[in-house]
């Protein structure tokens, strides 16, 4: 069942294309005008693709694709597009993970946890529960072998584990990796301001889990995304508190 599970996400999460609509009609701004005085252009002007956030909020606009670009929305130099919901480019699925795969890379990144460590625990009980006679000794490769397996499982576990962590890290405060980065020096420059810090698009850690991997807790491990938007808009803190606008 695991193997299946991370064999149809690998399938989706490589398959997804998320961008926005080819259209210079103008998106709904009103969550970026919030946090665009403490958050600096993405791209330096020298650099291949340039995007403009200018401080005092005006509309994102991809020079590049020629269109605004959405909230929360970037250009990949790799694919050469603007993804909606941008985390990253993962170059071990050779796609950018977004808003219409972003569920699905964390699932097939919690399956491949789950059988990382499984196959380890496999290794080493073999290893050290069926300790062979001198007649069923194994042979000089099959031994080595082994070792080689659980030397590199070993790395390949932690590493893929800490990269879960990091985003159900991301997950608990509604962010993408793209805007905790930004998140680090927007909160510099608030303090330096005076100002309180905080991030438009976290909901709450429920509410955040449920909006990144669907209301249906049964199905929150599975490589579904079924109950994401068209991601031109976003729940605010806003919306959940009206009468006070977050910094």
């Amino acid at each position: 069942m695991c193997t299946i599970q991370q064999c149809s996400s690998l399938s989706r999460v490589g398959s997804a294309s998320p961008r926005p609509p080819d259209s210079p009609t103008p998106p709904d701004s009103r969550c970026s005008r919030w946090f665009a005085s403490f958050v600096p252009d993405l791209e330096r002007p020298n650099t291949a693709i340039h995007e403009i956030k200018r401080k005092g909020g005006d509309l994102r606009y991809c020079q590049k694709c020629c269109h605004y670009k959405p909230p929360r929305a970037h250009h990949c130099r790799v694919c050469k597009r603007c993804v909606l919901r941008m985390d990253h480019h993962c170059i071990w699925i050779n796609n950018c993970v977004g808003h219409e795969n972003y569920k699905v890379f964390l699932v097939f990144v919690l399956y491949a946890v789950i059988a990382c460590v499984h196959s380890l625990v496999l290794i080493i009980g073999s290893a050290t529960h069926n300790v062979p006679t001198e007649e069923d000794l194994p042979s000089n490769d099959s031994r080595t072998s082994t070792i080689i397996c659980a030397v590199l499982l070993c790395p390949l576990s932690l590493a893929l584990a800490v990269l879960l962590g990091w985003h159900i890290y991301l997950i608990l405060q509604n962010k993408t990796t793209i805007e905790y980065h930004e998140g680090v020096r927007a909160t510099w420059l608030a303090e330096k301001a005076g100002n309180i810090y905080r991030h438009p698009y976290d909901l709450g850690p429920f509410e955040n889990l449920v909006s990144v991997l669907g209301p249906n807790i049964c199905c929150w491990a599975c490589p579904t995304s079924g109950h994401i938007g068209s991601g031109l808009r976003f729940r605010t803190a806003y919306d959940l508190s009206p009468a006070s606008t977050p910094i």
